[in-house]
């Protein structure tokens, strides 16, 4: 009402208008699954791109009642140059063509719902976006709209579906990138606390040695020196300074082992926000991640250009999973928005 009054009285524009609802549903939507684009160009004026059929009329509000016998309504889009002719990214803002049903069960009621969509192909970091929104309570729906897979699987077919579509591929190395990114952020975090360790390795070694001539009786593999060190370790690291770039505050990696399907998977995740350094668990298991180089799930707070961002990264349907999640970190509460999208895309893009 209070837009719709703004455009009566003059002060604000239907292409302002369009401006706010594509920005609010950009702002909506930080759950991404992320593909590799081809090194192929979109020509902005080329017949490749008038093929797709984009609405002419490149407002939401005129096409977010429209009909499609697809599953997908495109309602609007942003188109960037990188050089004259040349795309440097197209973002379609997209809802199911038919609304969905949801259960709320705090009110006991149904609601008719309008679900969004955004694919960005992102030919600077070359990159396919889809962003989308978590699927809670649909009722009577079938899997194609009511689950994650079903509806990342549906949003595929519908871009294959163009005429001349651009080529894409999962990044099926996804957990060796979640391997190299722990690595950026702790290796060095690593050194600097083996090298306070050694300052105290003759005290160490003699406590450990007085502990195994008293205590004969032991459980488990690792060897009294090993445990005190990771205990050591874990003190050191809440008294240095961290990487500057952002802390790991959760971790999720696998043994490696000839049947896929039996496995021994270690979780690490801190509910107070610490990096992983200062949880003994981390150093105990180090060996196994190293060995491994592969990870299943990342848990990061980035500072980035001033900003605090928490977010997660996970290998899913094959590919990677960006979840940028509500800040509590910092900046009391703060929802997540584009510009920090952006920003964790750009360190990621650097990986992949």
């Amino acid at each position: 009402m209070s837009l719709a009054a703004m455009v009566e009285n003059g002060s604000l524009t239907l292409e302002q208008i369009d401006e706010i609802l594509f920005i609010i549903v950009e702002d909506s939507l930080f759950n991404a699954y992320i593909y590799k684009l081809s090194n192929e160009q979109l020509e902005t004026n080329g017949q490749r791109l008038k093929n797709w059929k984009l609405p002419p009329n490149n407002k939401i509000l005129d096409n977010i009642g429209g009909k499609s016998n697809k599953d997908f309504i495109i309602c609007g889009y942003r188109l960037t140059e990188s050089s004259p002719g040349i795309a440097d990214s197209l973002r379609l803002t997209m809802i199911d063509s038919r609304q969905h049903q949801i259960y709320d069960k705090n009110e006991d009621s149904t609601y008719d719902i309008v679900y969004p969509t955004i694919v960005e192909f992102d030919f600077r970091r070359q990159l396919l976006h889809i962003r989308t929104q978590e699927i809670e309570n649909f009722k009577n729906t079938d899997e194609r709209f009511s689950t994650m897979s079903g509806r990342i699987k549906n949003t595929l077919d519908f871009i294959d579906s163009f005429q001349k579509p651009l080529r894409y591929k999962k990044i099926s190395n996804f957990k060796e990138i979640l391997f190299d990114i722990e690595e950026n952020l702790l290796k060095e975090v690593r050194e600097n606390i083996d090298k306070d360790l050694k300052s105290f390795k003759e005290p160490v070694e003699s406590f450990c040695n007085a502990i195994e001539k008293r205590y004969t009786n032991r459980n488990g593999n690792i060897s009294t020196l090993d445990y005190v060190k990771t205990s050591i370790q874990t003190i050191i690291a809440m008294n240095i300074d961290r990487n500057p770039l952002g802390d790991i505050v959760g971790i999720r990696f696998r043994n490696n082992v000839e049947n896929k399907n039996q496995y021994s998977e270690i979780t690490i995740l801190d509910k107070r926000n610490h990096c992983i350094s200062t949880d003994n668990l981390y150093w105990l298991n180090l060996a196994v991640l190293l060995d491994v180089k592969s990870v299943e799930f990342l848990k990061l707070i980035l500072f980035i250009d001033n900003q605090t961002s928490i977010v997660n990264l996970d290998f899913s349907f094959n590919t990677g999973n960006i979840k940028l999640l509500k800040n509590t970190a910092g900046e009391d509460g703060a929802m997540p928005n584009q510009i920090k999208y952006d920003s964790v895309l750009n360190e990621l893009s650097k990986f992949i």
